[in-house]
Order: C-alpha cells, then structure tokens, then sequence
C-alpha cells in the first residue's frame, strides 16, 4: 500500500514539474478582416493573433537547413464556403486553393502577430458571382495555426 501510494504522489509530482501538457501555448484571435479582391477573383483574411501562453510560439526548431519553419496559418473552410472556393485536389486534407499568405515568424508571450492568406474563389461561367455572398460565408470555416508542421490551435472563425 506504501509503495502504491509513494508510485502515485511520484506520478503527481512528475505531472507538476512537467506540466500536464507540454505545449502550453494559449493561442487566441483578436481580430479577423475578410476582404475580396474582385478583379483576382480573391479572397483574403488578415488575422491578428495572441500568444496568451508562457513561452514563444515559433521558430523553435533546430534544424540543418537554411529557411526557418515558422508559424504559419492555413483557413479549412467548412462546406457552405467550400462551395465558392477553388480546392485542392489530391490531398486528404479540405484545402481551399492558396494563392499566397505570410505574417510573423515568432510570437513571444504577450505579443501580438499579423498573418494574412488569400485563396483563389471559383470562376463561374457567367461573371456574375455574390461577391458580398462569399464575403459573408468567408467565416465559415476553421484557422489552423501551425509551427512548422505541427498544428498549434484551431480557431472557429465564426465566433
């Protein structure tokens, strides 16, 4: 029963001192701007977004290359805004087609970081597309936040 008991305030301790769970990031978006650039047929989201956590959020790998994984975004539309939205072909993932994006590298606790996207809407065969429609459906979707590869949060946009 003594050893029981000492196993278990050992466990306890172990999850203290290392934490419940190792990535203690707390990730949240301040602001998002929809905007579509008619003439592209283009639609673009600027996010601004916190790092509430303790420790940087980027650019933490060690690695022999050159070009720094960092944090980038990715919006996984859901099915309302897919139906206005060029998507990849060929992947398992619901990937809307990307056109360009970029914004901060790291994102120290406390700070705030800019990110855009910009994806590529359908052309439909007559030019008369809802532009204000898919402005409005532009948040039914997901943000993805990743570092690298690893994805950090997951933010519904329409919240």
């Amino acid at each position: 029963m003594k050893r029981l008991l000492l196993l278990l305030i050992m466990c306890f301790a172990s999850m203290i001192l290392l934490g419940f769970d190792s990535n203690d990031t707390n990730l949240k978006l301040k602001d998002v701007e929809v905007t579509i650039i008619k003439s592209e047929r283009v639609l673009r989201y600027d996010f601004t977004i916190k790092n509430q956590g303790k420790s940087r959020v980027g650019g933490n790998q060690d690695y022999p290359g050159h070009h720094h994984l960092s944090l980038n975004i990715a919006v996984r539309p859901n099915s309302s805004l897919a139906d206005h939205m060029e998507m990849e072909k060929d992947t398992k993932y619901k990937k809307m087609v990307y056109r360009g994006g970029g914004g901060s590298v790291v994102l120290k606790p406390g700070e705030e970081g800019q990110f855009h996207a910009e994806y590529q809407m359908k052309i439909k065969e007559s030019q008369d597309t809802d532009f204000e429609n898919v402005k409005q459906k532009a948040l039914d979707g997901t943000l993805i936040i990743m570092d690298g590869v690893k994805v950090m949060a997951e933010i519904p946009l329409n919240k």
